[in-house]
């Protein structure tokens, strides 16, 4: 087992919720605020997972559910997801939960 895969079993179970303040889309943009009121545009992949976590899917749901859109390297898809999943908690877009 590599790093990115002992990485991800970590965070397989863990929930990932919406923490933004608003949200709306915007033809092929997702505009969401954060309680900060900073403004992120986003597009693509991270508007998709976006959307995706506003039902509360689990990490490892999540990274099915990619998995079936998009036909990408599953370490790939893996480390691309945790750092994405990381960046928006800072941006505090996203949170997780046990």
């Amino acid at each position: 087992m590599n790093y990115i895969d002992s990485v991800y079993e970590k965070y397989s179970d863990l929930t990932a919720l919406p923490c933004y303040r608003k949200a709306r889309k915007d033809g092929n943009f997702l505009i969401v605020m954060n309680d900060s009121l900073e403004i992120f545009y986003l597009t693509g992949v991270a508007k998709d997972i976006v959307e995706f976590i506003a039902s509360g899917l689990k990490v490892g749901n999540l990274y099915k559910k990619l998995q079936e859109e998009y036909e990408v390297d599953p370490t790939t898809l893996k480390s691309d997801l945790l750092s994405f999943i990381k960046e928006m908690q800072w941006k505090s877009i996203l949170s997780l939960k046990v």
